[in-house]
């Protein structure tokens, strides 16, 4: 169907307010001086239209979103705001549950997890129960067991206050300088808290961890009988971003983590999604309602459409070549790396790079020696330097055997000194006065 031409357009909205006004019709010469007449206004108002583009709209009040392999901040709003992280806490503890414990190993239910909060999330753990490391795992991170939360803290580090104290050991050493935990599993204290930004540095690290990531995206997981109680197969997600029958909220690219809520902290999310080979984290805290979800969602479009990562350098490419043997042969220099960023297209125009190689090359020259570094500058900073690398070995030359010269020196050397010699015999003989008798 052809498309109308703006004229034809503006006759018929106004011929309809003629119609709902009553107002008598004009001719289409006044038609055009009425459409110059709203082109004008509208040039005036342009200024104050504010233009939103693609920045997201997030009605949560602490939000961010980085890269997952960078950890480049590609948008934020109060990030290091001190906010309650309620059950997104258990990234932290779920990631200490992969790297401090055993999937495999057997873990003894003590008798704290039956004194967690009644009503919380839990799966109803029993003192003297055993299960795996690998099942509280899940119950942590998919159904946001409380008592599994105390279970794994008890069985690494001997009690809540001591797993806490592990808590904010490695969160320091992960950059989260902001943060305190006093529990495993986020239940309000007002000495618990975190920011967005501090959340999105401990997600970033727990997603390397390939169990961590596998746990994470998994929708549903079952508990088989233990010693104590029947098998348990209610065990699910509360990320909906995952969930795949009921998609009201389902995201396609979506790859996790964590919900979290209690009264004060309001809704809190820890999402993490893929799309192509851009991987992106999001965080959104104090959210009202399902927003934490729509909040999550808008970051991550705006992210996968505003960015792109860019390849800066390939493994082993030629970046540049330099003269060896005093400019009579060339070698290639090659990047000892990838390096890749993550860019908007407004940033790529700010990347430049700089080859510095070292002054005067001397043989031999190993395959693979470091010759060279290509700096790369963002906005005239430096972002990143990259070893450049012989392409091949290059012996030292060999200088031709002069040994015959020394034979023809130590000849000559003899010859001078029996000389030598034998003039000055013949001078000492020459002044000798022989006496006849």
């Amino acid at each position: 169907m052809p498309s109308a031409n703006f004229f034809d357009i503006l006759v018929v909205v106004d011929t309809r307010l003629i119609q709902l006004y009553g107002i008598n019709i004009i001719h289409k010469e006044k038609r055009m001086k009425r459409l110059i007449a709203y082109i004008m206004v509208l040039s005036i108002m342009m200024p104050f239209v504010r233009v939103y583009g693609d920045v997201p709209e997030v009605t949560a009040p602490s939000a961010i979103l980085i890269d997952a392999e960078t950890g480049k901040v590609l948008y934020e709003k109060n990030a290091d705001e001190k906010r309650y992280p309620a059950s997104t806490t258990k990234v932290m503890t779920g990631l200490l549950a992969v790297e401090h414990g055993k999937l495999d190993e057997i873990v003894t239910i003590g008798t704290n997890p039956p004194l967690v909060e009644i009503g919380s999330s839990q799966i109803y753990l029993v003192p003297g129960e055993q299960l795996t490391m690998e099942q509280l795992l899940y119950a942590l991170m998919l159904e946001s067991a409380n008592d599994a939360a105390v279970a794994i803290a008890e069985h690494i580090s001997g009690s809540v206050e001591e797993f806490a104290k592990l808590m904010n050991s490695r969160a320091r050493e992960l950059g989260a300088t902001s943060t305190n935990f006093v529990n495993p599993n986020g239940l309000h204290n007002d000495n618990h808290y975190t920011t967005a930004r501090d959340l999105a540095m401990i997600a970033k690290h727990a997603m390397t961890l390939e169990k961590f990531r596998a746990v994470v995206k998994e929708v549903k997981y079952t508990i088989p009988k233990t010693n104590k109680q029947e098998e348990r197969n209610y065990i699910t997600n509360s990320n909906k971003l995952i969930w795949e029958i009921y998609d009201r909220f389902r995201y396609e690219y979506a790859t996790g983590i964590k919900t979290g809520y209690t009264t004060k902290a309001k809704q809190c999310l820890v999402g993490g999604a893929k799309k192509g080979d851009l991987e992106l984290i999001s965080v959104v805290m104090g959210a009202e309602g399902q927003n934490m979800y729509s909040d999550t969602v808008a970051l991550f479009e705006y992210g996968f459409s505003s960015f792109q990562k860019v390849q800066i350098l390939k493994k082993n490419q030629i970046v540049t070549t330099v003269s060896i043997k005093e400019g009579q042969e060339k070698i290639n220099l090659l990047a000892a790396e990838d390096f890749s960023m993550i860019l908007s297209e407004s940033e790529k125009e700010n990347i430049t790079t700089e080859i510095e190689t070292k002054a005067g090359f001397r043989e031999p020259i190993e395959k693979g020696e470091v010759l060279g570094e290509m700096i790369v500058y963002a906005d005239g900073k430096e972002v990143k330097k990259i070893g450049l690398l012989s392409s091949v070995a290059v012996e030292a030359e060999k200088k031709p055997s002069m040994w015959w010269l020394w034979v023809i020196a130590g000849f000559l050397l003899y010859r001078t000194i029996v000389t030598i010699y034998k003039v000055r015999r013949r001078k000492k003989y020459r002044n000798v006065t022989y006496i006849k008798r």
